[in-house]
């Protein structure tokens, strides 16, 4: 928090004088108790970076040098392309993940945040902080979903978006803000109309928009430091931070070597000191890994003995969910999954005109692949190397590696009895790939995911697993890849705007 609200004052995003959030609006940003975010205003004030007065919100107090200033400003310009990326990704992940939370909600709650969202455009005309409303009432509205991942994303996402407007040149949000007229409220009422597709368009429209007075900023900026190599990065996700136990790390790492055969049904894994040397843990790490291998069933620990494999005759014990990291593993995987049936219709419009990459590398992958999750792993792989937009396939290849235990779940698990549907929809991925059928890959691929998400549910319901009542489906988007692949062709030949 600290670092993120001195990237803003350093870099322009928030200028001198202006007025910081609440400690409610900041906690709510950023997730913290009210301690933290004292802690890091007062740690803010020492430094110099902001104001504060009794009763009072605190100010900005950071006046940057013209150095400084030109500092800030190419290291905006060499994150060109990617700033402009991550707007084109919120135009593709952002509109399903709204709609979808939006079903979530009743008739009162939807209209008590589009209020909330008019008095954050009004407050954002009075010159109030630009993020401090509208962009809680869209957190709000994702949290409403219940999974985590769909507010952090954004998050994310937000912050490799926003360019920070530097002293002596016009804010591009403020712009954008004067000139749009309410244009969000407009926007959010489609939610409430039940139509993916318009969703899609009206915030379409708005990411696109904010994108062109971005891109007019970093012209403006251009002109003024010209020479910029552009090249730089900015958006990272990693959504196994504060959730994922070392122990729950190496459990997932072994079942994947057993499942690529490294070790067979029947063999002893290595000992525990030698597991312990070559991951670099504790012996009690290596111990707990171990029992969630035994609680999951893929493996039986005898003293003396050691630990055995055994995926032929897997036994999930229910009680096995009594383990906190191991029933917090289960539940990143399967907020990961259900977030990866949403985006997926239109990130895999993204590659309808790669499809011939696509099939290759897919090809080369499976040729590799071994175990019986090779044939999506392969697909998977070959669909995400293709993926055009850097911070796209960034998220989708964050959420595919927190699948491992769907794997495990329906090839070796007690959701097995979904495994031959799985195999087929997987085989037929591949054969329209390998008739460049990229309608018919799509299908398969969005066919396939759903299915594990059906099976890992009804497995994690009956196992007594709380809160499987909110890992529905998305409703079928069969349109999302054409308005995909069409939004992809306007984006690349300059047509589309708003």
């Amino acid at each position: 928090m600290y670092g993120d609200l001195v990237r803003e004052i350093t870099g322009g995003a928030l200028r001198p004088g202006d007025t910081l959030p609440s400690m409610s609006e900041l906690g709510k940003r950023y997730r913290v108790g009210a301690r933290t975010v004292r802690d890091v205003l007062r740690a803010l004030r020492s430094d110099g970076y902001i104001a504060t007065e009794e009763r009072r919100r605190a100010t900005v107090a950071f006046r940057a040098s013209d150095d400084e200033v030109e500092r800030a400003a190419r290291s905006l310009l060499a994150r060109r392309d990617e700033l402009l990326a991550c707007y084109r990704t919120l135009e593709l992940v952002m509109p399903p993940l709204y709609e979808f939370a939006a079903r979530r909600c009743c008739e009162e709650e939807l209209a008590a945040l589009g209020r909330a969202l008019e008095r954050a455009h009004v407050e954002s005309r009075s010159g109030d902080w630009r993020l401090s409303r509208s962009s809680l009432v869209l957190h709000e509205l994702l949290d409403k979903a219940g999974n985590p991942l769909f507010s952090e994303c954004y998050a994310s996402l937000e912050r490799a978006s926003t360019a920070p407007a530097l002293p002596g040149f016009a804010n591009p949000y403020a712009r954008a803000t004067e000139e749009s007229d309410n244009m969000l409220g407009w926007i959010f009422a489609s939610l409430s109309e039940d139509d993916p597709a318009e969703v899609q368009r009206r915030f379409g429209l708005l990411y696109r928009g904010t994108a062109e007075y971005v891109e007019r900023y970093l012209d403006e900026l251009e002109a003024a430091y010209p020479g910029t190599e552009v090249g730089g990065r900015g958006f990272s996700w990693n959504a196994r931070t504060g959730r994922s136990y070392v122990h729950a790390q190496v459990a997932r790492d072994l079942v994947e070597r057993i499942a690529a055969g490294e070790f067979a049904d029947g063999s002893y894994l290595p000992s525990i000191a030698s597991l312990a040397q070559s991951y670099g843990a504790s012996v009690s790490t290596i111990q707990k890994a171990l029992g969630i291998l035994n609680a999951m069933g893929v493996a039986s620990t005898s003293n003396g003995r050691g630990t055995k494999v055994c995926t032929s005759d897997v036994c999930f014990d229910p009680r096995a969910l009594a383990n906190s990291s191991l029933r917090r593993d289960l539940q990143m995987f399967a907020d990961a999954l259900q977030m990866l049936c949403i985006l997926l219709p239109a990130a895999l419009g993204t590659v309808a005109g790669s499809i011939d990459d696509v099939a290759d590398d897919a090809e080369r992958e499976l040729g590799r692949a071994a175990g019986p999750w090779s044939v999506p792993k392969a697909l998977m792989e070959g669909f995400l190397d293709n993926v055009p937009l850097d911070p796209l396939r960034d998220v989708l290849r964050e959420l595919n590696n927190l699948l491992l235990w769907g794997y495990f779940l329906v090839f070796f698990g007690p959701s097995g009895a979904s495994a031959p549907a799985l195999e087929t929809l997987g085989e037929r991925g591949f054969e329209a790939l390998r008739a460049r059928d990229a309608v018919g890959f799509a299908q398969a691929m969005d066919d396939y995911y759903r299915c594990m998400l059906a099976a890992v549910c009804t497995f994690l319901e009956a196992a007594g697993m709380p809160g499987t009542e909110r890992l529905a489906a998305p409703a079928p988007d069969a349109p999302a890849l054409a308005r995909a692949s069409v939004q992809r062709s306007n984006s690349s030949n300059g047509s589309g705007s708003a």
